[in-house]
């Protein structure tokens, strides 16, 4: 089975290529029940080691930089031509509250929402 890794987001998310770790965040048009946000990205294969998912975890961090507040929508779903895509699981964390890279390694079915806001110290 082919595990893919889907980004929606409210805000406008750009493609980019990772060829050292073979990892793609390519354009993608699907309509996902489940997601709350347009999905924009597909990562074909997955996340499967430590250092794409870091290369994930930086890019959340990178597009939320300049933004005040902003939503991402992370799920890992498996490809079929048999069954649908289905979210079976949802969660909902803030970006500040994300302290490793490996929170962002998700079950199959799985749906993360990522919240930035602002923090009050």
């Amino acid at each position: 089975m082919t595990y893919f890794y889907y980004i929606a987001s409210d805000i406008e998310l750009t493609t980019e290529i990772y060829k050292e770790h073979e990892l793609y965040f390519e354009r993608s048009n699907e309509r996902i029940k489940g997601f709350d946000f347009p999905i924009q990205l597909e990562i074909d294969n997955g996340i499967n080691t430590k250092e794409e998912v870091d290369i994930l975890f930086k890019y959340i961090h990178k597009k939320a930089e300049n933004h005040k507040r902003c939503s991402f929508q992370v799920a890992k779903l498996v490809n079929s031509n048999r069954v649908p895509f289905k979210v079976l699981e949802k969660k909902q964390v803030h970006l500040h509250k994300l302290k490793s890279s490996e929170e962002l390694f998700l079950p199959e079915g799985h749906l993360l929402t990522i919240k930035k806001v602002p923090v009050v110290y």
